[in-house]
């Protein structure tokens, strides 16, 4: 069990290049069965030969002024050894079938394919399940989704509930709702059958 906000959202994705690939969110279909895609944010660090004036360069300073030059706060020497870092960064969408599970975290295949984002349109956000309600058929509350839990191929096990009757009434032990088809996503509500509060475990 991989628990999406805890373990995928904000950590680094293992891969063959040089850049840092961060999980921005993660994106599941709309009946909440698997991930789908995985926004990443992709950072490259180089560095760069500056402009940049080294003002600790006295000695150079001292000899153009004894052999009659002239210089001024603009014009100091330059030396080779002057870099300046510069972070690129930028945001790509990668489906989740390219990452595999390894050890302790997901690496992303270097063979990745381009998506644009236009994919994500018919897509459920992380961001906009967490907090969602979960609702029975007869309107019943049973709670709000705390965490979305998955299994490392990205189908979802189930979620983590907060904020309701049966979190109360388990006390310190998390409430674990299993998720199978009778399981409904709906106008941003989890609905769930009438009876359905039964299943519902500690994680």
């Amino acid at each position: 069990m991989i628990k999406v906000g805890k373990e995928i959202l904000d950590h680094k994705l293992k891969n063959e290049s040089s850049a840092e690939l961060v999980v921005k969110q993660v994106y599941f279909d709309q009946t909440l069965r698997r991930a789908t895609y995985v926004e990443v944010e992709k950072k490259e660090i180089s560095n760069e030969k500056d402009a940049v004036p080294d003002h600790h360069a006295d000695e150079m300073l001292h000899s153009i002024q004894a052999s009659g030059g002239q210089f001024t706060p603009d014009n100091y020497p330059v030396t080779d050894d002057d870099r300046k870092e510069r972070d690129a960064k930028e945001s790509m969408i990668v489906s989740f079938s390219q990452l595999s599970w390894q050890n302790d975290g997901y690496l992303l295949r270097e063979s990745q394919d381009e998506i644009q984002a236009t994919v994500l349109a018919d897509q459920c956000s992380n961001k906009s399940l967490i907090k969602a309600g979960i609702l029975t058929e007869s309107g019943e509350e049973l709670g709000k989704v705390k965490e979305i839990v998955i299994d490392k191929s990205g189908r979802v096990e189930g979620f983590e509930l907060s904020e309701g009757f049966l979190s109360d009434f388990l006390s310190s032990d998390q409430p674990f709702l299993k998720l199978d088809e009778a399981v409904k996503y709906q106008h941003g509500k989890i609905i769930v059958p009438t009876d359905y509060h039964h299943t519902i475990k500690k994680a």
